[in-house]
């Protein structure tokens, strides 16, 4: 019925009926290519699931933690490093499977170790859950690009880097709720993963008690804002004129700066990006008035 209105009803399709015949052919191959991308999800979580390799390198991965004194309150370069690769790892396989599988096999890999570091189940799997997502605009093999690009007529890859660019606070905000649970604005989060998975007493995060401070939450919401607005300004290369490149690492390691834990850090590094910001509006005022 649909084929009839669009032959009777669209000037194009009358002109070429073909069209018909190359959407039918276009959606075939559409749909031949994601029924190999779940065949090929399919064999990896069987195989995954027969082998056991997960619960194996969780159980080594945990016991060498314990062994090293890095779970807890741990530290935090290797919270760092295993958010790294667990982002590394989610964007990888969601480079070739849709978000859901990507996620599910992440989890079982680095869900543990990252739970065993310190870091919230809850916030753990909303940190791999967010960065399956992320993968579908990241190249080389971005699908929600490549389908845009279809759409646009323009070049796959260019579209890709530009998806990763007015994305990039995307890729910033799983690390600030993994640092910060109390932006998830839910008790889970806070919850210490040793002490759900003993069956034990429910024991808090350090430094957490389940609830939610909005006065420290306000302020950190405004560092997050100012630190987003650097970067998205550093990789678009403009704010309200041209960045050359001393003020672009100026506004990158003062939005480093700005999520650290510190009140003394993220002070200075708050009251530097205000003057860099101000000056930088100032010095294109004074341009503009110049060329006028």
């Amino acid at each position: 019925m649909m084929l009839l209105v669009l032959l009777f009803v669209d000037p194009d399709v009358r002109a070429k009926p073909t069209k018909i015949i190359d959407g039918l052919s276009n959606a075939g191959g559409l749909i031949s290519t994601l029924y190999l991308m779940f065949l090929a999800v399919s064999i990896i979580d069987f195989c995954l699931n027969f082998t056991g390799l997960p619960t194996f390198i969780s159980l080594d991965v945990l016991q060498w933690l314990q062994a090293m004194d890095f779970g807890g309150s741990g530290s935090l370069l290797f919270q760092l490093i295993a958010l790294f690769l667990t982002m590394f790892i989610a964007i990888l396989l969601g480079m070739g499977m849709p978000a859901v599988p990507a996620y599910i096999n992440v989890a079982l890999l680095m869900g543990p170790v990252l739970a065993g570091l310190g870091i919230a189940t809850f916030t753990a799997h909303m940190f791999i859950f967010y960065f399956a997502v992320a993968s579908a605009i990241t190249p080389p093999v971005a699908l929600a690009a490549f389908a845009a690009s279809t759409i646009t007529k323009a070049e796959p890859m260019s579209t890709a880097f530009s998806a990763v660019k007015s994305g990039i606070v995307m890729f910033v905000i799983p690390f600030v709720f993994a640092l910060y649970p109390e932006v998830l604005l839910i008790e889970e989060a806070m919850i210490d993963a040793s002490s759900s998975a003993s069956g034990g007493a429910v024991t808090y995060l350090t430094g957490y008690n389940g609830t939610v401070d909005y006065q420290t939450l306000s302020l950190l919401l405004v560092r997050l804002a100012m630190a987003l607005y650097l970067i998205s300004s550093v990789m678009a290369r403009y704010d309200t004129g041209p960045l050359g490149r001393i003020e672009m690492l100026l506004r990158t390691g003062l939005a480093i700066l700005l999520v650290f834990k510190s009140p003394l850090i993220f002070g200075l590094a708050m009251a530097g990006a205000v003057i860099v910001v101000v000056l930088h509006h100032l010095r294109e005022r004074r341009l503009i008035a110049e060329a006028i």
